[in-house]
């Protein structure tokens, strides 16, 4: 090829750095990263024409913001960045929240929001999650999905976690992963760390992220013409591994704190009430396991410094397993928020002595601080419903008359949930209006 400029299919746009094999393979940067590609996988990029180049979209205006809200309300959410301006009657849940972010006592670690289907539980999660951006945590979510990232798949969630990362840069920008761990390995941390240290000098390599990301299907990656691959330790998907990620999260909270002058990372776990969704027994037990070391991760428990084996928990007992801690230092810089429906899931009981005795399955989760919701009150929920009439007035120009608005009000307020409240709003002032226009 006589230009330096290319294109893949895949990678798009990038410059030719090297050549190897006779100039079989060529060395092309795309957008930062660095990749050895086949030369018959490329063409020149002068033959490709010029990429189309469009104005920047406008602003929306405050008609298309109130569509968009009332769109989401009709599936009983709220968009993300609305969440701070349309939250009522939680003020004593969003008070505690405050408090508990602002916190940095080691033995203050995690926290619950319990309560129904439909009681707003991801609505103040997110609410957490805005709140501590704010306040300058590094953030990141998992929605808790039996098939898709169950708790006894410690490396599916740890994946989840990675792909969802969100640290605060200034202003309203926000970083990811890469650019965090990137940030802190430049200033020096995480040399010593037994999985993170192998991106040092190889951010270029895109092999390498992919496995620190949990992206590798297999426990490393391996190729014919880097052998080094054959170094790194293994990120396994056992349901034992539950020290290895531990080991991983608390380093990006340690770093988080005490590098990247952030106040710590947050860890949102929705649908946490899914760790009782297994379907063997042994699935179970090693879901427990996995929370339960989360759990004392970040309660920062010395004990979880030092080899696994003497923690009390499950861990993994092939390749480096044995030797990694679940802690990676004294302070893990991590807080934890998990949704309940309930808690009935973490006690069995017995019977002993004529009675039957209640035991819970994790202790550590008795006191833990919680969030109990209870369903909004009248005057709530008629702050709720008058909000979203201006909203709905401002999308699509229709107010019914006060009567009409009293009337719709006394029918919603019997429904028991939140989420079908809202919903019901919206699906009621759609017909007020079509009847109107018929």
């Amino acid at each position: 090829m006589t230009t330096k400029e290319v294109v893949h299919p895949r990678y798009g746009r990038g410059v030719v750095l090297q050549r190897r094999h006779k100039g079989f393979e060529l060395l092309v940067e795309f957008d930062g990263v660095r990749r050895w590609v086949r030369i018959d996988e490329l063409r020149e990029a002068e033959l490709l024409p010029p990429a189309p180049r469009f104005p920047p979209a406008p602003e929306p205006d405050e008609h298309f913001k109130s569509r968009r809200m009332i769109e989401a309300f009709r599936l009983g959410i709220v968009p993300y960045d609305c969440v701070e301006d349309f939250t009522f009657g939680r003020e004593q849940e969003v008070k505690q929240i405050a408090q508990w972010l602002s916190s940095q006592s080691e033995q203050s670690g995690t926290m619950l929001v319990v309560g129904e289907y439909g009681s707003g539980k991801t609505h103040l999660l997110h609410y957490a999650l805005g709140r501590a951006l704010q306040e300058g945590y590094a953030v990141s979510w998992v929605e808790m999905d039996p098939n898709e990232a169950p708790f006894h798949k410690p490396k599916r969630v740890y994946k989840q976690l990675i792909q969802n990362m969100r640290y605060p840069l200034g202003g309203t920008s926000v970083g990811n992963f890469r650019d965090f761990l990137k940030r802190a390995l430049s200033l020096g941390a995480l040399k010593d760390h037994e999985y993170f240290k192998r991106i040092m000098g190889h951010e270029f390599d895109e092999t390498l992220w992919e496995w620190i990301e949990a992206r590798e299907p297999s426990i490393r990656p391996w190729s014919f013409y880097n052998w080094t691959y054959n170094s790194l330790p293994g990120l396994y998907d056992y349901s034992t591994a539950a020290n290895i990620y531990c080991y991983l999260l608390s380093a990006l909270g340690w770093a988080a704190r005490e590098v990247m002058s952030l106040k710590g990372l947050l860890l949102v776990f929705d649908e946490a009430e899914t760790v009782e969704m297994n379907y063997y027994s042994y699935q179970a037990e090693r879901s427990r396991n996995f929370l339960r070391a989360l759990i004392r991760t970040a309660d920062n428990e010395p004990a979880l410094q030092k080899k696994p084996w003497n923690s009390g928990l499950d861990y993994c007992g092939v390749g480096v397993g044995p030797r990694i801690p679940f802690l990676y230092e004294e302070v893990s810089g991590l807080k934890l928020l998990f949704a309940f429906t309930s808690l009935d899931w973490n006690y069995y009981y017995s019977w002993t002595d004529g009675y039957y005795s209640k035991t819970p399955y994790i202790p550590e989760i008795e006191r833990i601080p919680k969030s109990e919701l209870e369903p909004l009150s009248e005057k709530a929920l008629r702050q709720v419903f008058e909000h979203i009439c201006l909203l709905y007035d401002s999308a699509y120009d229709y107010l019914e008359e006060d009567v009409t608005i009293d009337a719709i009000f006394n029918i919603l307020n019997q429904s028991i949930q939140t989420r079908l409240f809202v919903k019901g709003a919206v699906e009621i002032l759609d017909i007020a209006r079509f009847l109107t226009k018929s």
